[in-house]
């Protein structure tokens, strides 16, 4: 197939690398830097978005906020290409596919894979291989674009899972959003430690690893998905709260239930 990409950051970086072995791949950034970068490792480069069309698909990968603006330029000029957007939020993407044009053919994506690197230098062929990759169909979502979509996810390496923009927007809330903000809050309280923190062992390092995300995405995904991020924080904040009341009153019994489950539930992930 022929596949445009655009944004080169760490997840079209990695897209890119991933599908060019088996497609055609050409690729767009806004920051001529990355296009650079990209280039010097084989990557065809056009500079301008609407150059990625005409194409079998287009993958958009830019920051949040510039997704649906993107989608609206490539429709535009797609004749026929399938859109597929890789953020982390889905419910814009849905609202705008519903008033797109008819002849539009949009796939949300969500590819359940990255780092708290960011940029084409952090770009890794393999990234996706053995993760969940989301699909969510839209208004605007026929069977050969989720077909299509479904061969560029199998093709990174990735498994295809499809659901609702609903139905995903909430569970990034609690399997996104609230671990950032739960990172960053460790992090925050974790500086109460010092002189030590500076010694605090991989348990520490693990649990605040999200911390690590960059300050502009973190907002993107906090504020992008507001409510259900506030409800989400809400419910650890009600599961800390239970926690702590059942430490001061000795009971056992309640703590290790809790543990229990939290134990069983990452079990799952392995």
């Amino acid at each position: 197939m022929k596949i445009g990409i655009a944004g080169l950051g760490l997840i079209g970086g990695s897209l890119a690398l991933a599908l060019r072995e088996r497609h055609e791949v050409t690729a767009y950034d806004t920051d001529e830097r990355a296009r650079a970068a990209a280039k010097a490792d084989g990557i065809r480069i056009v500079s301008r978005l609407d150059e990625l069309v005409p194409a079998d698909a287009v993958l958009v990968a830019t920051p949040i906020s510039a997704i649906v603006p993107a989608l609206e330029q490539l429709a535009a000029r797609a004749d026929g290409a399938v859109l597929l957007d890789t953020g982390s939020l889905k419910r814009a993407v849905a609202d705008y596919a519903a008033r797109a044009p008819v002849g539009a053919r949009i796939v949300g994506g969500h590819p359940m894979a990255g780092t708290t690197s960011a940029g084409f230098s952090a770009a890794d062929a393999e990234l996706f291989r053995g993760r969940a990759f989301l699909l969510v169909p839209t208004a605007r979502s026929d069977d050969g674009a989720m077909a299509i979509a479904g061969t560029i996810v199998r093709d990174v390496g990735a498994a295809v899972t499809v659901c609702s923009a609903d139905v995903h927007d909430r569970a990034m809330a609690r399997l996104v959003a609230g671990p950032l903000a739960t990172a960053a809050a460790l992090a925050v309280v974790g500086a109460q430690a010092e002189p030590l923190v500076g010694a605090a062992g991989p348990g520490f390092r693990d649990s605040t690893r999200l911390a690590e995300t960059p300050a502009d995405l973190a907002m993107e995904l906090l504020f992008g998905n507001s409510a259900d991020a506030a409800a989400a924080i809400a419910s650890i904040i009600e599961a800390l709260i239970q926690l702590r009341r059942s430490l001061e009153r000795g009971d056992r019994d309640y703590v290790r239930s809790f543990l229990a489950a939290a134990r069983s539930v990452r079990g799952e992930l392995a």
